[in-house]
């Protein structure tokens, strides 16, 4: 059986031992979306129509067409499907409530994409809930990473927001697996039944659901891409993702980097709770700027859209304390990039302990308790394993956070921790001379964004940059480029920064072979005295995670 004239090749189809369905459309279906059978997603459809559907992966069995479409004309359940080796089309995935999912937005990303050779896209509402999908189709083949890239250096270059809740890619710019194979992102299927799926027009009003008009509306787009210039760009994309350099960016970059790969990856399992939320807040508060009731919401906002939260969060019920919790604590310790601390650390506000410190002493204190309890019935194992498992289920507390604390259980850290901490970070041995010359410290003791660190400027409300949101003549344009900030000269000795790393480090009890060892393994095998500032400054962020 074959494809309706005019469309495409033998390889983009199912394998002809694979019955297609018998409607055309259907067939149309398959051929487009069910190129990769493997590994698909599902999810049932909730009964409130506007909530976030509890997707799955499928790994037991393929997805042959015919199923595919039976599935697809179900009004009570969801299907999706992911990208292979090379693709006919993508998929740009602008959820509701966020910079882009506007009229306004659309018309900025489609000018974006027409500098790489992109000039005809589909718009469908995904769902219910009011979010925009904004298809990409193709008349031929193309490699799916290339393009992946090729898509995020668009963006990226003129200033858009990739992350979850804001702009998503797919396919996603994937990471190899070395050891074992790394899935591309899977997405949701145009259009199903009872989804609320439709297209839109470029006002986003609703013009019909019919999957027909769809494929006759994506042929169209397809045969008008500029798919020489597309070429091109994907070329230089990959090109630039193979030569850019590895672990040189600046520390800050990093800890944006980091949080916003944490944010896009979202619930993997349950009991990421605290550290997702922490993690949106800060990058909301550092980054976007935000506080106080603005915070809130837009922690929760992200939060309720990051992949995995209806499948692994168990705190649904109370999300709304969890997140203004910790967006209140993120306020106290962190501030935002280019700005100075308004408060004296010595003195929190409220004279209430910060919620990471409450935490950690309470994990502590359960720890010696376990501890003191196992040793005086008998029960404490020599056997560093078995001792481990035991205290962490009388403790109730994870492996993750025991081995943070080593010093209150595990026999070779039990003495001397202090000692072997301070004489690796010993400031009188290392540096005796700089000290006596560098001027007064400063009052505040902790770490804040100075110039030479930090490289940032204080937002600046209606200043160009600070609303991403906002069109400009000049987005859109081929040729725009980013701002990058000018090398910094030699940094000075910063005893502040130095204080607080041995504080960190005695806090979690670690002793210098271990503190050592963490060293080398994030900065490519370094001893301590070969960091610079901006490496000690990105040692700190480590050591607070």
């Amino acid at each position: 059986m074959t494809a309706s004239k005019g469309w495409g090749e033998e390889s983009c189809k199912p394998p002809r031992s694979e019955p297609l369905p018998a409607d055309p459309t259907g067939q149309r279906l398959c051929e487009i979306f069910g190129h990769y059978r493997w590994n698909f997603i599902r999810a049932d459809l909730p009964d409130d129509a506007t909530a976030k559907a509890a997707w799955t992966t499928v790994k037991d069995y393929p997805l042959r067409p015919r199923v595919l479409w039976n599935h697809w004309q179900d009004a009570n359940q969801l299907i999706g499907v992911r990208f292979t080796h090379d693709t006919r089309y993508a998929l740009l995935d602008l959820d509701a409530g966020g910079d882009y999912c506007t009229a306004e937005g659309v018309a900025q990303i489609r000018a974006a994409l027409e500098t790489i050779g992109i000039t005809r896209t589909l718009l469908v509402r995904s769902s219910w809930s009011g979010g925009l999908h904004l298809y990409i189709p193709f008349s031929e083949l193309v490699n799916t990473f290339n393009l992946a890239v090729a898509l995020k250096e668009c963006f990226k270059a003129q200033g858009f927001r990739l992350q979850a809740g804001q702009l998503e890619i797919f396919p996603n710019v994937k990471a190899y697996g070395v050891q074992t194979f790394i899935e591309y992102l899977g997405h949701r299927l145009p259009l199903q039944p009872g989804s609320g799926s439709c297209l839109l027009d470029d006002a986003l009003n609703p013009i019909g659901s019919s999957l027909a008009r769809f494929f006759w509306l994506w042929d169209g787009a397809a045969g008008h891409q500029d798919m020489d210039t597309l070429r091109h760009a994907m070329k230089i994309g990959r090109d630039n993702h193979r030569k850019r350099p590895k672990r040189r960016s600046h520390p800050v970059d990093s800890w944006r980097h980091d949080l916003d790969t944490e944010i896009t990856e979202g619930w993997t399992a349950p009991g990421q709770t605290n550290h997702l939320l922490k993690t949106i807040a800060c990058y909301g508060h550092v980054f976007e700027g935000l506080q106080g009731q603005s915070l809130i919401d837009y922690t929760l906002r992200i939060a309720l859209h990051c992949p995995g939260y209806e499948q692994y969060c168990r705190h649904q019920h109370e999300i709304e304390r969890k997140v203004t919790a910790w967006a209140r604590a993120v306020e106290g310790y962190y501030w935002p990039l280019g700005t100075t601390p308004t408060r004296d650390p010595s003195h929190p506000k409220n004279n209430l302990v910060p919620f990471n410190q409450q935490q950690a002493e309470d994990a502590q204190h359960r720890i010696r308790i376990a501890y003191a309890e196992l040793e005086q019935a008998g029960e404490l194992p020599e056997q560093i394993t078995a001792r481990a498992k035991a205290i962490a289920q009388s403790a109730k507390v994870s492996q993750q956070t025991l081995y943070k604390h080593l010093s209150l259980w595990h026999p070779q850290h039990q003495e001397g921790v202090i000692a072997a901490a301070a004489s690796l970070l010993d400031l009188t041995e290392t540096i005796p001379e700089a000290i006596s010359q560098l001027p007064d410290p400063l009052e505040n003791k902790e770490l804040h964004p100075i110039d030479r660190n930090m490289k940032g400027e204080a937002l600046r409300a209606g200043g160009a940059g600070s609303d991403l949101s906002s069109f400009s003549p000049e987005r859109g344009v081929r040729g725009d480029e980013s701002d990058f900030p000018q090398d910094a000269g030699p940094a000075a000795y910063d005893p502040d920064l130095h204080d607080q790393i041995q504080h960190q480090i005695r806090s979690l009890g670690w002793s210098g072979d271990v503190i050592c060892q963490f060293i080398a393994d994030r900065f490519e095998s370094k001893r301590w005295a070969e960091l610079t500032e901006d490496e000690r400054l990105l040692l700190l962020y480590h050591l607070r995670r």
